[in-house]
């Protein structure tokens, strides 16, 4: 557990020392806006969004998942998700089908296209993850993420 005290209050928001560039919030915001930005840009060419290709990773990674659990792993609104995936839906790119357990739920899945979509989403993106990773080692990475699933889990047990 950090000791507040023990640690220089530019952390801090409340301190009369703190400053933005030392608040890891800051840097997180910024890359994000930064990585999403770029994503888009290499993306747009082939007809995606971060949003889109977003979808289609998780899709990916956990196969067919209904609405509500792609909004969860996209961290977006259930609206905006839906929305996203109907206009996938109309490119061709996912399938959508009432759940045989609850016929309430929507349940999406890849189709062929939405893969092979995909597998160029990957290519594009690829380069712009190497050139942010450049000069990091795998535990580099690895301790990142833990620091990262550290504060997430903190921020939900509030």
């Amino acid at each position: 557990m950090v000791d507040k005290d023990e640690l220089s209050s530019s952390f801090f928001p409340l301190a009369d020392e703190f400053r933005s560039r030392d608040f890891p919030f800051y840097w997180v915001a910024r890359l994000n806006a930064k990585y999403s930005a770029d994503v888009d840009t290499l993306l747009k060419p082939h007809g995606l969004s971060s949003s889109k290709w977003r979808i289609l990773m998780i899709l990916h990674e956990h196969g067919r998942l209904s609405m509500s659990d792609i909004s969860v792993h996209a961290v977006a609104k259930l609206s905006t998700t839906t929305k996203i995936v109907y206009r996938m839906q109309e490119s061709g790119l996912l399938k959508t089908e009432a759940s045989p357990q609850d016929g309430r739920v929507t349940e999406v899945e890849l189709t062929e296209a939405g893969e092979a979509t995909l597998d160029i989403a990957r290519q594009v993106t690829s380069r712009l993850v190497e050139k942010a990773f450049a000069d990091f080692s795998k535990q580099d990475i690895v301790y990142i993420n833990q620091c990262l699933s550290r504060m997430f889990h903190n921020l939900n047990a509030l």
